[in-house]
């Protein structure tokens, strides 16, 4: 009875070995790519990872929204995952990082009175550039930053940025999602719908923003991250996840 047993168990644990149940962290306040909307995760990539998870054999993605701070604290702790990163050079020590899942504009808005040229990093010096906390733009943004070229302001969110540029505590903020994107967030926050002609996107973005699913190297998941990448690839090129982005931006 003993040996059927042990057969029985061994065979119960070949058959789960390989399922796993991944927590993925990201950003609960940044409209359309990931948010927190009545309790629940929406956007452009919350969509993304919904559709891998669907594609998925076996294994099961939990999704969890936080302050982008909060989000990376646990990430970075080896509690999970996480979606949204930028690639850096100190974060590419901690982390694995998947292909590119979503690449977006990081646009610069600026108070209508208070327009600027703008074509290279070098033209934000001596200006405050707000930002979600904990947010990062690349190496070239992070080595300007620690050069002292600019001060970083940041938030918790879209709305306390929109804010403080009004305010005129800001001399720019940066959004994700291009200028659909900040415009999707204006028309969908009513108290921000009417600041619409008080704002502008300046026409140069400040770059093209690669955004990762990453997991910290304690993980060891790059045998899963090469999985995660073909189903990616692959939805990419039938057309299910520029559907998927399309829905996430109004008419």
């Amino acid at each position: 009875m003993k040996k059927i047993l042990s057969a029985l168990l061994g065979l119960l644990l070949a058959s789960t070995a390989w399922s796993l149940e991944l927590t993925v962290f990201g950003g609960d306040n940044s409209p359309p790519k990931m948010y927190l909307q009545d309790g629940k995760s929406r956007g452009i990539l919350i969509d993304i990872l919904q559709y891998a998870d669907q594609e998925l054999a076996t294994d099961e993605l939990r999704i969890e929204l936080y302050p982008w701070a909060r989000a990376y604290r646990y990430a970075n702790g080896g509690v999970g995952g996480i979606v949204g990163l930028s690639w850096t050079q100190e974060r590419s020590t901690l982390f694995d990082y998947s292909d590119p899942v979503y690449v977006d504009d990081v646009v610069i808005v600026v108070r209508k009175d208070k327009q600027f040229s703008f074509k290279e990093l070098a033209d934000l010096q001596g200006k405050r550039v707000g930002l979600g906390r904990g947010g990062s733009y690349g190496e070239a943004f992070e080595k300007a930053r620690e050069a002292g070229l600019f001060v970083v302001d940041g938030d918790g969110g879209a709305t306390d940025r929109i804010n403080k540029l009004v305010l005129g505590r800001l001399d720019c903020a940066l959004f994700n999602a291009g200028k659909a994107g900040f415009e999707e967030l204006l028309r969908s926050n009513k108290a921000l719908e009417g600041l619409r002609d008080t704002l502008v996107v300046l026409p140069v973005p400040l770059r093209s923003d690669p955004n990762f699913l990453a997991f910290p190297k304690s993980m060891q998941m790059k045998l899963w991250l090469a999985t995660f990448n073909q189903i990616i690839k692959r939805g990419y090129a039938r057309g299910d996840i520029p559907k998927l982005i399309a829905q996430n931006f109004g008419p």
